[in-house]
């Protein structure tokens, strides 16, 4: 079984619930607190020693690999000036090994998979979608961590899940399960966005997945619907083979590509700061006499 190496990150989508913003700043780059989603996204890899990161992007998205790229100007500048932690936040940003590939066609999330394919080739790869934050306390396992663990142990393709009720239900892919043990399920079987009589389970997909080289393969082998290939469609089959897992993770998940929950992010994050943890408690507490 070869080994968990690299990861795709796609960041090409448009924005439009964020727009008028997203039309000059891609989605990716909005941050929460003071750092882009995407940079968030790529720190995850870290518990699961990731070496190479492939990140999908449109075209245009230069400020992305600009926020990725070595800036030595600005590094000598902040040591001259000994401001030595600024700089160890700004070197951070260049530290990850990102190599860029650009969707011009917007085909979807399984098309921006294939357009890493010249990278990963035929290995296992780690798929982390840029709607999605997950934070870990000092405590939890970090939900990578998680999955690159039980694909390791099994040899088997993971996804991350989570359980929602009522409405929620038909908002995300939603799976069936066999059995679980120790908190991982057997898939058998997946649907994308059920309605609440035609769920499988109360368990949803979010957007973290281990995923085994032949995925790669079998996006190349079917049919599109529309203009798009879809994902969930390798992910069934695998399930229908019985390669395919999935386990709830620690921590706390924000859709970031929802305003709401991009506001919630923002606040969490903010009061978890040591920083500003105190004066934003503060300010909330304060501002909640006047609601």
């Amino acid at each position: 079984m070869s080994k968990l190496k690299k990861a795709i990150i796609p960041a090409a989508g448009l924005g439009t619930r964020f727009l008028p913003i997203t039309k000059a700043v891609p989605k990716p780059m909005l941050s929460v607190l003071d750092k882009p989603t995407i940079q968030y996204i790529a720190e995850e890899l870290e518990s699961v020693g990731i070496e190479e990161v492939i990140i999908v992007v449109s075209p245009g998205s230069d400020v992305i690999k600009n926020h990725f790229a070595k800036n030595e100007s600005l590094e000598k500048t902040l040591i001259e000036d000994g401001k030595t932690a600024l700089y160890e936040i700004a070197k951070k940003t260049a530290s990850f090994n990102v190599k860029f590939v650009t969707q011009e066609i917007p085909n979807g999330l399984a098309g921006a998979i294939l357009c890493a394919e010249p990278f990963v080739k035929d290995e296992p790869f780690a798929l982390l979608l840029g709607d999605e934050l997950i934070y870990a306390g000092k405590k939890d396992v970090p939900c990578m961590k998680r999955l690159a663990d039980i694909f390791n142990q099994t040899g088997k393709s993971v996804i991350a899940t989570m359980e929602v009720f009522g409405d929620d239900v038909s908002k995300y892919g939603n799976i069936g399960y066999s059995e679980e043990v120790d908190g991982v399920m057997t898939v058998n079987a997946l649907v994308e966005k059920p309605s609440v009589n035609d769920a499988l389970s109360n368990n949803a997909i979010i957007g973290r997945y281990v995923l085994s080289g032949e995925v790669m393969s079998m996006l190349k082998t079917l049919k599109p619907k529309g203009r798009e290939i879809i994902l969930t469609d390798a992910l069934d089959q695998l399930a229908q083979d019985g390669k395919l897992l999935a386990s709830c993770f620690d921590g706390v998940r924000y859709d970031v590509g929802d305003k709401l929950g991009y506001i919630r992010a923002n606040v969490e994050y903010a009061l978890r700061s040591e920083e500003l943890g105190q004066e934003v408690r503060e300010y909330i507490k304060e501002l909640a006499t006047k609601i």
